[in-house]
């Protein structure tokens, strides 16, 4: 989880119930460190399909996953054990979760040539940004002056450190074939306590785009004295009437 050792889930095998009933799953969960990879346990889920419904974090020093073995319920899995922590209850017309998304950061000192750093920090960081680098960076000529090359040190000042909630898209049962944006209180995640909120409303994920995609934490808690620094932006379907310009209830 600190950019070396990830977990995976993928399918082993189908489980067939009765006869003329949709089957299930089992479902291997296997750790990653660098190019070894162990298969550390398994689960079984009750929908023929994965999805995007395993999604590894860590909450304080315990290493979690969202994960969903009844299609109807968002849960926790303890890692690398694969004991079910807790979470929701499978329910007739529950919510049912196709995808999840908990966001990460890490804080970074920037310096150029021989100035002071500067402390930034970036929401979901590229491989290559966990790591101290030198950037080179030309700039053309301008006027009087010549181009010139300067080189950027960019070094992380703390560890990979995911948020304390997440989003998860998917519908309730028998809606429609939509996905709606919800969000995800994992703030008691490791006691194995989480919260999903119809926090936007009816927010629509457009097809065929992930919820990794579609949220934008670029300016979140950049600086958390302003308002910008707690919005989110999030890619979602609205519908219009073209002859007014207003919008159109999704269930008009």
């Amino acid at each position: 989880m600190d950019g070396r050792v990830t977990y995976s889930a993928r399918v082993l095998s189908e489980v067939h119930y009765r006869p003329g009933a949709w089957h299930g799953l089992r479902v291997g969960v296997f750790r990653h460190d660098g190019s070894a990879e162990v298969q550390v346990g398994e689960y079984e889920r009750n929908y023929p399909s994965l999805l995007r419904t395993f999604a590894p974090f860590r909450a304080g020093d315990r290493e979690l996953a969202l994960y969903s073995p009844d299609y109807t319920c968002t849960r926790l899995l303890e890692l690398p054990s694969c004991r079910d922590l807790g979470g929701e209850e499978p329910a007739d017309g529950g919510f049912c979760p196709v995808d999840f998304f908990v966001p990460y950061f890490i804080d970074l000192e920037y310096r150029v040539g021989d100035a002071p750093p500067r402390r930034y920090r970036r929401q979901m960081p590229k491989p290559e940004e966990l790591a101290p680098r030198t950037v080179a960076v030309t700039w053309p000529p301008v006027a009087d002056r010549p181009a010139r090359t300067t080189e950027e040190y960019h070094t992380p000042v703390s560890a990979l450190t995911y948020h304390p909630f997440g989003f998860v898209a998917g519908c309730i049962w028998g809606d429609d074939s939509s996905w709606k944006v919800q969000f995800l209180d994992l703030s008691r995640a490791a006691e194995g306590v989480l919260q999903r909120e119809e926090r936007f409303g009816y927010l629509e994920l457009p097809d065929e785009v992930t919820l990794d995609r579609a949220i934008d934490l670029s300016d979140y808690q950049s600086d958390p004295s302003e308002d910008y620094a707690h919005r989110v932006s999030i890619t979602a379907v609205k519908r219009f009437d073209l002859r007014t310009g207003r919008p159109v209830d999704p269930f008009a």
